[in-house]
């Protein structure tokens, strides 16, 4: 690893984003001092906060103007003057980098994807996730630069970056917030990829392991769980701790969209079944001061609502969405409640929408049933039968409702939750930046494996394998398997090597297509398990007999390849390329 002084984390989160750092001979000390962001809201408080929203506005002509409250509080200006409209306003974006690999459209991930801000125009979205990540990091430096630093570019050369990314993404998602760190700015010999819940475990671990009474909360020998519970996505990984004190991963990464937005979309779903789909739209477009008010304000009840006395909910639902959906029906929202399926759990009164406490719960079933169920799961099997603990961090974990589905299903684990959870990854990412090796083992998630060819079974004996080429007489769509789902691979090292050769003396370069797959060995590329990942392209050096040497690694936290000349050792250039 590159020398420096300085390990400096980006946490760019779905709803709030923010950086941590400490110095090397800060982190020497038993519980490293990591300084984190500071941001004021401008509201006219006196509060700071340790991350700001992931919100960022572009003017006119598609120029970064402003991130964070900055931005929030420049759109609402000009959405109350009336002149937003040729603006771009973007938030709750990162997830989509996560749906466009789920989905596997034909709109997949690519460098010329395009996002869709608050009111459907459209920017790049390697400009969005660019702008953010290099506002973050310039921000960190003027810090730095005020603390006594010369200036900004000392500072950049003194400092090992960690940016962060969920585990479930795939290596595409992986690779475009890589492109993305370094289009910023940040110099690839000096960036890491740390996973958000295993950054988040190496924090629990290393500051938040001892619980009230001063005892080790985790210990050589125990397996536990760590849910990453966020705003877009939720992220689970368990670690066991090894008598050296390295953890290993002991389960893939599982999780999904199941974060603190989901509440947003059931509860805007309730709205849509009152009021219908076509008059929120027309609400979000005409109002939308009025519409990040009142999802806002249900932002607040959602974290902090606990029903521990059956309470009920009062939304404040703005006076210009509901004169909006009378004007256009010709009803009265009262009598369209006291009408609906939903009459005894709704009331509307002196305009206020009043939730009765169970109906309020069920806007949290998606995402409590999908992470229970999956936990449930994931402990029925042989690697994580022996987890004893739940670790929850993130944003979302700090919602009482949550907090109480978890402890209520999983009555025989012990459920900790560090202080300031929403800032576990961000710290655990710093100390990651200062000890990569930490997590010495992880499990694949895939199978990866080459498509491979060989010459199709001819009455001829002993035909040369370049005459088959010649003679179009391959067969391809064999699956070279690599590593396997469910391998455990040890971090630092490569996992395969493979020897390739020149077809012909001129070879200029070699392109291998790689695949993953569900399965454990499947045949073919072909099979229903399988699906393209990106290819290789190789570099071949101009000696008619050289051959190379490819290292391929996936113990790393995103896939990693080198090459070398066979006989002299040269480095040769070999390259991923997962996004187009």
């Amino acid at each position: 690893m590159n020398e420096f002084d300085i390990s400096a984390a980006i946490d760019f989160g779905t709803t709030y984003s923010g950086y941590a750092y400490c110095s090397k001979n800060d982190f020497k000390q038993q519980f490293p001092p990591i300084k984190t962001s500071a941001w004021k809201s401008g509201t006219g408080t006196s509060d700071k906060f340790m991350k700001t929203p992931t919100t960022v506005l572009f003017d006119k002509d598609k120029t970064f103007h402003s991130f964070g409250f900055e931005a929030e509080k420049k759109y609402l200006n000009l959405v109350l003057r009336d002149k937003h409209e040729s603006w771009y306003f973007f938030r709750n974006f990162k997830m989509r980098l996560h749906q466009r690999e789920v989905d596997k459209g034909k709109d997949r991930l690519s460098l010329d994807s395009i996002l869709e801000d608050e009111m459907g125009k459209s920017i790049k979205a390697m400009d969005v996730f660019t702008s953010s990540i290099r506002y973050l990091k310039d921000h960190l430096l003027g810090v730095l630069v005020e603390q006594g630093m010369k200036d900004k570019d000392e500072a950049m050369q003194k400092i090992q970056w960690v940016v962060t990314v969920p585990a479930i993404w795939t290596d595409p998602a992986k690779e475009f917030m890589k492109e993305a760190a370094i289009r910023a700015g940040i110099d690839e010999n000096k960036l890491l990829l740390a996973l958000e819940p295993e950054a988040a475990s190496l924090c629990c671990w290393s500051m938040h392991n001892q619980s009230p009474d001063g005892r080790k909360i985790i210990t050589p020998g125990t397996s536990y769980t760590v849910l990453d519970m966020g705003g877009g996505t939720v992220d689970i990984v368990t670690h066991k701790v090894e008598e050296n004190r390295a953890l290993a991963e002991i389960h893939p990464p599982v999780g999904g969209d199941w974060g603190g937005t989901q509440v947003n979309s059931s509860f805007l779903n309730l709205l849509i079944k009152l009021v219908g789909a076509p008059i929120i739209t027309k609400f979000k477009n005409e109002k939308f001061f009025d519409y990040l008010e009142m999802m806002s304000e249900f932002e607040i009840k959602k974290q902090f609502i606990s029903f521990e006395n059956d309470e009920e909910v009062v939304l404040k639902v703005p006076e210009s969405l509901v004169r909006m959906f009378e004007d256009e029906s010709d009803e009265k929202l009262m009598d369209v409640i006291q009408q609906s399926t939903m009459d005894g759990d709704l009331e509307w009164t002196s305009g206020r929408l009043i939730v009765q406490p169970e109906r309020f719960k069920s806007l949290f079933s998606v995402s409590i049933d999908n992470i229970t169920s999956k936990l449930k799961e994931m402990f029925k099997e042989n690697g994580s039968r022996d987890v004893s603990t739940l670790l929850l961090v993130g944003g979302f974990s700090e919602s009482p409702v949550l907090k109480k589905a978890i402890r209520d299903t999983f009555r025989d684990k012990r459920i900790v939750i560090p202080e300031h959870p929403s800032m576990a990854i961000l710290k655990g990412a710093v100390i990651y930046g200062h000890a990569p090796l930490t997590v010495q083992t992880r499990i694949c998630k895939y199978t990866y494996g080459f498509m491979a060819v060989k010459p199709i079974q001819t009455s001829e004996r002993n035909v040369p394998f370049d005459r088959t080429i010649q003679d179009g007489r391959l067969e391809a769509g064999f699956f070279d398997k690599l590593v396997e789902v469910g391998q455990a691979v040890d971090v630092g090292r490569h996992q395969v090597t493979k020897t390739y050769n020149k077809v012909s003396p001129y070879q200029a370069s070699m392109i291998l297509m790689m695949y993953i797959s569900t399965a454990k060995n499947p045949k073919s590329v072909t099979d229903d398990t399988c699906s393209l990942l990106g290819d290789l392209t190789i570099s071949l050096p101009s000696d008619p007999q050289a051959e190379v040497i490819v290292y391929t690694t996936f113990s790393d936290t995103h896939l990693m390849v080198k090459a070398e000349e066979k006989r002299t050792h040269q480095k040769v250039t070999a390259k991923f390329h997962f996004l187009r």
